[in-house]
Protein backbone atom coordinates (compact mmCIF):
# COMPACT_ATOMS: atom_id res chain seq x y z
CA UNK A 1 0.00 0.00 0.00
CA UNK A 2 1.32 3.42 -0.94
CA UNK A 3 1.10 6.18 1.67
CA UNK A 4 1.84 9.86 1.72
CA UNK A 5 5.29 10.20 3.26
CA UNK A 6 5.68 12.62 6.17
CA UNK A 7 9.10 13.82 5.03
CA UNK A 8 7.79 14.58 1.55
CA UNK A 9 4.84 16.51 3.00
CA UNK A 10 7.18 18.59 5.16
CA UNK A 11 9.40 19.38 2.18
CA UNK A 12 6.44 20.42 0.05
CA UNK A 13 5.03 22.60 2.85
CA UNK A 14 8.41 24.26 3.41
CA UNK A 15 8.72 24.90 -0.33
CA UNK A 16 5.32 26.59 -0.40
CA UNK A 17 6.09 28.69 2.67
CA UNK A 18 9.51 29.74 1.38
CA UNK A 19 7.79 30.97 -1.79
CA UNK A 20 5.53 33.34 0.20
CA UNK A 21 4.77 36.48 -1.76
CA UNK A 22 3.82 39.70 0.02
CA UNK A 23 2.61 42.49 -2.21
CA UNK A 24 1.25 45.95 -1.57
CA UNK A 25 -1.85 47.46 -3.17
CA UNK A 26 0.13 48.42 -6.28
CA UNK A 27 1.42 44.87 -6.73
CA UNK A 28 5.01 45.62 -5.65
CA UNK A 29 6.77 42.73 -3.96
CA UNK A 30 7.65 43.53 -0.34
CA UNK A 31 9.02 40.19 0.88
CA UNK A 32 9.50 39.93 4.63
CA UNK A 33 9.33 43.74 4.85
CA UNK A 34 5.58 43.26 4.31
CA UNK A 35 5.36 41.52 7.68
CA UNK A 36 7.12 44.48 9.29
CA UNK A 37 4.64 46.86 7.67
CA UNK A 38 1.76 44.75 8.99
CA UNK A 39 3.19 44.76 12.53
CA UNK A 40 3.72 48.54 12.46
CA UNK A 41 0.21 49.18 11.13
CA UNK A 42 -1.30 46.84 13.74
CA UNK A 43 0.37 48.79 16.53
CA UNK A 44 -0.89 52.05 15.00
CA UNK A 45 -4.46 50.73 14.93
CA UNK A 46 -4.15 49.59 18.55
CA UNK A 47 -2.73 52.96 19.67
CA UNK A 48 -5.60 54.81 17.98
CA UNK A 49 -8.06 52.44 19.65
CA UNK A 50 -9.15 51.26 16.23
CA UNK A 51 -10.48 47.79 15.52
CA UNK A 52 -9.16 44.76 13.66
CA UNK A 53 -11.89 42.78 11.89
CA UNK A 54 -11.44 39.16 10.77
CA UNK A 55 -13.34 36.98 8.32
CA UNK A 56 -13.01 33.73 6.39
CA UNK A 57 -14.98 30.61 5.46
CA UNK A 58 -14.61 27.08 6.82
CA UNK A 59 -11.16 26.49 8.30
CA UNK A 60 -10.35 30.10 7.47
CA UNK A 61 -13.29 31.14 9.69
CA UNK A 62 -11.71 29.16 12.51
CA UNK A 63 -8.42 30.97 11.89
CA UNK A 64 -10.22 34.31 11.82
CA UNK A 65 -11.74 33.54 15.22
CA UNK A 66 -8.50 32.17 16.66
CA UNK A 67 -6.32 35.11 15.63
CA UNK A 68 -8.91 37.72 16.48
CA UNK A 69 -8.69 36.37 20.02
CA UNK A 70 -4.90 36.09 20.02
CA UNK A 71 -4.24 39.62 18.79
CA UNK A 72 -6.85 41.08 21.18
CA UNK A 73 -5.44 39.23 24.17
CA UNK A 74 -1.84 40.08 23.40
CA UNK A 75 -2.21 43.71 22.31
CA UNK A 76 -5.40 44.69 24.16
CA UNK A 77 -6.71 46.06 20.87
CA UNK A 78 -10.34 45.85 19.89
CA UNK A 79 -11.19 43.05 17.48
CA UNK A 80 -14.30 41.64 15.90
CA UNK A 81 -14.83 38.41 14.02
CA UNK A 82 -17.84 37.47 11.91
CA UNK A 83 -18.23 33.78 12.80
CA UNK A 84 -21.28 33.85 15.06
CA UNK A 85 -23.86 31.39 13.63
CA UNK A 86 -26.81 33.67 14.47
CA UNK A 87 -25.18 36.60 12.67
CA UNK A 88 -24.23 34.54 9.61
CA UNK A 89 -27.66 32.96 9.24
CA UNK A 90 -29.46 36.24 9.90
CA UNK A 91 -27.53 38.18 7.28
CA UNK A 92 -27.55 35.24 4.86
CA UNK A 93 -31.32 34.93 5.20
CA UNK A 94 -32.31 38.61 5.37
CA UNK A 95 -29.82 39.87 2.77
CA UNK A 96 -27.80 37.20 0.95
CA UNK A 97 -24.94 34.85 1.71
CA UNK A 98 -22.48 36.99 -0.25
CA UNK A 99 -23.12 39.79 2.30
CA UNK A 100 -22.44 37.79 5.50
CA UNK A 101 -19.18 39.69 6.11
CA UNK A 102 -19.66 42.98 4.23
CA UNK A 103 -23.01 43.83 5.82
CA UNK A 104 -21.95 43.58 9.49
CA UNK A 105 -18.60 45.14 8.59
CA UNK A 106 -20.50 48.15 7.21
CA UNK A 107 -22.13 48.63 10.64
CA UNK A 108 -18.83 48.87 12.51
CA UNK A 109 -15.83 49.84 10.36
CA UNK A 110 -14.22 53.25 10.67
CA UNK A 111 -11.50 54.77 8.51
CA UNK A 112 -8.12 53.42 9.56
CA UNK A 113 -9.46 50.16 10.99
CA UNK A 114 -7.83 46.90 9.85
CA UNK A 115 -9.60 44.05 8.07
CA UNK A 116 -7.84 40.66 7.91
CA UNK A 117 -9.35 38.31 5.35
CA UNK A 118 -8.33 34.66 5.01
CA UNK A 119 -9.33 32.64 1.94
CA UNK A 120 -7.45 29.69 0.48
CA UNK A 121 -8.97 30.20 -2.97
CA UNK A 122 -9.08 33.99 -2.76
CA UNK A 123 -12.28 33.87 -4.80
CA UNK A 124 -15.01 33.51 -2.16
CA UNK A 125 -17.61 36.16 -3.09
CA UNK A 126 -18.43 36.97 0.56
CA UNK A 127 -14.77 37.62 1.42
CA UNK A 128 -14.20 39.62 -1.78
CA UNK A 129 -17.22 41.82 -0.96
CA UNK A 130 -15.84 42.45 2.53
CA UNK A 131 -12.52 43.57 1.03
CA UNK A 132 -14.28 45.92 -1.38
CA UNK A 133 -16.44 47.41 1.38
CA UNK A 134 -13.43 47.88 3.68
CA UNK A 135 -11.49 49.71 0.97
CA UNK A 136 -14.46 51.94 0.19
CA UNK A 137 -14.71 52.84 3.89
CA UNK A 138 -11.00 53.64 4.31
CA UNK A 139 -9.99 50.45 6.09
CA UNK A 140 -6.61 48.79 5.75
CA UNK A 141 -7.11 45.39 4.13
CA UNK A 142 -4.76 42.45 4.71
CA UNK A 143 -5.37 39.31 2.65
CA UNK A 144 -4.04 35.79 3.04
CA UNK A 145 -4.65 33.58 0.00
CA UNK A 146 -3.25 30.53 -1.82
CA UNK A 147 -4.08 28.26 -4.75
CA UNK A 148 -3.92 30.52 -7.83
CA UNK A 149 -1.71 33.62 -8.06
CA UNK A 150 -4.40 35.51 -10.01
CA UNK A 151 -7.11 35.06 -7.36
CA UNK A 152 -9.44 38.04 -6.91
CA UNK A 153 -8.73 38.78 -3.25
CA UNK A 154 -4.98 39.05 -3.81
CA UNK A 155 -5.51 42.26 -5.77
CA UNK A 156 -7.74 43.93 -3.18
CA UNK A 157 -5.54 44.29 -0.12
CA UNK A 158 -3.13 46.92 1.08
CA UNK A 159 -0.98 43.93 2.04
CA UNK A 160 -1.48 40.64 0.21
CA UNK A 161 0.10 37.44 1.54
CA UNK A 162 0.03 34.68 -1.08
CA UNK A 163 1.31 31.14 -0.61
CA UNK A 164 1.64 29.09 -3.83
CA UNK A 165 0.05 26.04 -2.23
CA UNK A 166 -2.31 23.96 -4.33
CA UNK A 167 -3.88 22.00 -1.48
CA UNK A 168 -6.05 23.21 1.36
CA UNK A 169 -3.82 21.50 3.90
CA UNK A 170 -0.72 23.41 2.80
CA UNK A 171 -2.65 26.66 2.31
CA UNK A 172 -4.28 26.52 5.74
CA UNK A 173 -1.10 25.43 7.54
CA UNK A 174 0.84 28.24 5.86
CA UNK A 175 -1.80 30.84 6.72
CA UNK A 176 -1.82 29.72 10.35
CA UNK A 177 2.00 29.98 10.49
CA UNK A 178 1.91 33.50 9.00
CA UNK A 179 -0.78 34.60 11.45
CA UNK A 180 1.11 33.12 14.42
CA UNK A 181 4.27 34.91 13.31
CA UNK A 182 2.33 38.18 13.00
CA UNK A 183 0.93 37.87 16.55
CA UNK A 184 4.38 36.99 17.92
CA UNK A 185 6.01 39.88 16.05
CA UNK A 186 3.39 42.34 17.32
CA UNK A 187 3.90 41.11 20.89
CA UNK A 188 7.69 41.43 20.54
CA UNK A 189 7.47 44.93 19.05
CA UNK A 190 5.02 45.99 21.76
CA UNK A 191 7.37 44.75 24.48
CA UNK A 192 10.09 47.07 23.14
CA UNK A 193 7.80 50.02 23.73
Amino acid sequence: MQTLEWEQSILELMEAMRALSVRDAEGSELGSQGLQVWVRRTLEVARREGCAFFAGNGASASMASHFSTDIAKNTRMRTMVFTDPALITCVGNDFCYEDIFAEPLSWHIRPGDMVVLVSSSGNSPNVVKAAQLARERGGMVVTLTAMRPDNTLRGLGDLNFYVPADSYSYAETSHAAILHHWVDAVMWAKSLG
